[in-house]
């Protein structure tokens, strides 16, 4: 099942515990706040190599996994109110032949050849078209995405986004870097909106994600 619909709830705000740290934050010209870290894709890794399916795609289906296993994920802003998305896609970057970037859009499946079969089509679609293609036009922005970045060949440590000075809607993003083949941990750069998260959110996201790398 695919998650390229989804449905809008309002979240109660007088009833919500994070009402008045959503109105602070609300007002910061760079309301996110960044988080790097070890995960560890071992057994994953193993995985995906037994049955030949990309490693690029394994944990980002783990990472959509983990999104829909984890409410506050699924917050986004709305006419500078907080709502929850009932599903999320990801818009991911990926290299084309000429060493500039793309931006592919998967949605999400139940399993993972589902997703990887249908990720596989989004790929080949959208290196083979311009930057500013028609999926660009028609998806980018919209808020049930997630935004994933790859940099398979730093093991960083730190890590920032390049920012617009429009009304954030919330969308988290998520840069993963070089797997180590020896321990079998790599760098997870995450960022949401402070309004939205605190640091223990993002923690208990984290365990949510390393189990589904576990489990795979």
């Amino acid at each position: 099942m695919s998650s390229s619909n989804f449905l809008i709830s309002a979240v109660d705000l007088e009833k919500w515990p994070r009402k008045q740290h959503f109105e602070l934050f609300q007002h910061f010209s760079q309301p996110y706040f960044n988080i790097c870290l070890k995960i560890n894709a071992k057994n994953l890794y193993s995985r995906c190599k037994k049955v030949n399916i990309s490693f690029f795609h394994g944990y980002v289906y783990c990472l959509l996994r983990a999104c829909h296993l984890y409410k506050p994920m699924m917050l986004r802003i709305i006419n500078q109110k907080p709502c929850y998305v009932s599903s999320t896609r990801v818009s991911v970057v990926e290299l084309a032949d000429d060493d500039s970037f793309r931006f592919s859009y998967f949605d999400f499946y139940e399993t993972l050849q589902e997703f990887v079969d249908a990720a596989n089509v989004k790929s080949h679609n959208s290196k083979a078209n311009p930057f500013f293609s028609k999926a660009f036009n028609e998806t980018q922005g919209e808020i049930d995405l997630i935004h994933v970045s790859t940099l398979p060949w730093l093991n960083f440590s730190s890590f920032s986004h390049a920012f617009n000075s429009e009304q954030s809607v919330g969308i988290p993003k998520f840069v993963f870097g070089k797997y180590n083949t020896l321990t079998g941990d790599m760098p997870l750069s995450i960022d949401v909106h402070h309004g939205l998260m605190d640091g223990l959110h993002v923690a208990r996201f984290v365990n949510i994600l390393q189990q589904q790398f576990d489990s795979m």
